[in-house]
């Protein structure tokens, strides 16, 4: 562990099990510089990188970026899409390669409607799920053309169809029954969600699982995000009293 980390941990009275993430401003970042909204998300990507490092390495299991909404894979411009979706390859390719994934410590967990992506992409986020479905103790979580709507009503569907077909009591059905059947029901609710870019608000990211986060926004935008800026949301974090709805 580098001095940084050592010196931060003597901070973090609590290190939260799940952190959220939803990167936002990279195609502002590439305005702001001339620069076409592809090297913004490029950016963006190195900073991820950076961020899961320096979240794994402080001893935290589960973090979930939000990638691509579900609205993103509707009304985003193709040409915009295409360099997004070979970016998503290359995370992919890069994820494969990483020797915590080889080794078996990190679950990779794509998660959102794939049905909107190019086939091969589709392929390959399958792949990758299926491959290190068994990983741990740590996970990734990306949603990709996800909605935190969608996922509660694919979870309602599918949990009435199991009620009809073994004629469950309906009325035994509770909200952690309900989690189960959604893809992030697996992980531990997210302790802390990161927004970056100045918004204030959740645009429609794990609406069912982030009901107790702790929400920290700054201006920051994503491509200048920095590890010292996380310790600091990880600081703010620690010194929160959490009440979980009391």
């Amino acid at each position: 562990m580098t001095l940084l980390f050592a010196a931060a941990r003597t901070k973090l009275v609590k290190i939260p099990q799940h952190v959220a993430i939803i990167p936002d401003g990279n195609r502002r970042w590439a305005r702001q510089r001339g620069l076409p909204g592809w090297a913004g998300h490029l950016k963006g990507y190195e900073v991820a990188r950076r961020v899961l490092n320096a979240l794994w390495e402080l001893g935290v299991r589960a973090v979930t970026f939000y990638a691509l909404s579900y609205e993103n894979c509707l009304r985003r411009p193709a040409e915009e899409l295409e360099k997004l979706h070979k970016l998503l390859g290359i995370a992919v390719s890069d994820l494969l390669e990483d020797k915590r994934v080889i080794d078996g410590k990190v679950r990779v967990l794509f998660v959102g409607d794939f049905e909107l992506l190019p086939k091969d992409l589709a392929k390959k986020l399958e792949h990758i799920n299926n491959a290190t479905r068994s990983n741990g103790p740590f996970t990734l979580a990306v949603g990709v053309c996800y909605s935190g709507r969608r996922e509660i009503v694919s979870a309602l569907l599918k949990l009435l169809e199991e009620v009809c077909k073994s004629e469950k009591n309906i009325r035994k059905l509770n909200e952690e029954i309900l989690r189960s059947y959604m893809p992030l029901g697996t992980l531990p609710e997210p302790d802390l969600i990161i927004r970056t870019g100045g918004e204030r608000r959740l645009s429609n990211f794990i609406l069912y699982h982030a009901a107790y986060s702790e929400l920290y926004f700054t201006e920051t935008l994503w491509p200048d995000f920095t590890v010292e800026e996380l310790l600091r949301a990880l600081e703010w974090f620690s010194s929160r009293e959490r009440r979980f709805g009391a």
